[in-house]
């Protein structure tokens, strides 16, 4: 495993609009995910990067990714950020994860699939998606990769202390908008369908040994182990 279990705090760092915060909280962590991209742009400058690298330069990443090939970080920041392993979010290799796994695998890296009983969590949309339980399209696969870092976190490693910077349910825009990210509209309208908010506060629920330090731009419900910091 390469990352402990049970550690007093741990980070998930991802890239809406609140990531800008990262700097004022990344000293409460040591250890942590980066979600998918936050280095590449249309000319590889004007990313979440230049915010973000300076904060983890000296701690322990892994990065958290889909299957698309717009998710890895340029190889000079992979070095840079000492990263060494790459954590899928599914269980099972595809035609085009495996064509990626070879890519990260290329970099030297080391890839990780989804521990398949996290997919569990994924019955919250049975009800929502599914003619009957367990058939539907979210059977094998999260329909948002940063909360399922979270999900891997709170359930998986346990920390006391789960530090989540940047998951703003699409409720404000990116810093950095990627010419491939579909529009602001369709992503706010798939959290919508989705009802992540809900999916997130039954992930809060589901795990209550664990202390949510949220820093976001998003509205969100009151839990009893859910610490919402906002500006």
């Amino acid at each position: 495993m390469y990352f402990k279990k049970n550690l007093n705090n741990f980070g998930v760092v991802l890239k809406g609009a609140s990531v800008a915060r990262l700097p004022e909280f990344s000293s409460n962590f040591q250890d942590c995910f980066i979600v998918n991209n936050i280095d590449k742009n249309v000319d590889n400058e004007d990313s979440e990067y230049s915010i973000i690298a300076p904060e983890l330069k000296d701690k322990r990443v892994a990065h958290f990714v889909n299957r698309l090939h717009t998710a890895p970080l340029l190889p000079e920041h992979y070095r840079e950020l000492g990263i060494e392993n790459i954590q899928f979010s599914k269980a099972e290799l595809d035609p085009e994860l495996t064509h990626m796994k070879q890519y990260y695998e290329s970099l030297e890296l080391t890839c990780h699939m989804l521990p398949e009983r996290l997919l569990e969590y994924n019955d919250y949309f049975d009800d929502k998606f599914y003619l009957k339980p367990g058939d539907g399209k979210y059977k094998k696969k999260h329909p948002n990769t940063g909360v399922l870092a979270v999900i891997y976190a709170a359930d998986f490693l346990k920390p006391k202390n789960l530090w989540v910077v940047g998951l703003d349910f699409y409720q404000e825009d990116y810093l950095f908008r990627r010419p491939w990210h579909n529009s602001l509209e369709n992503q706010q309208r798939k959290m919508k369908n989705t009802d992540m908010v809900g999916h997130f506060m039954d992930v809060v629920k589901r795990n209550p040994e664990v202390d949510f330090k949220m820093i976001t731009v998003a509205e969100l419900p009151k839990a009893p182990n859910l610490e919402i910091i906002y500006e």
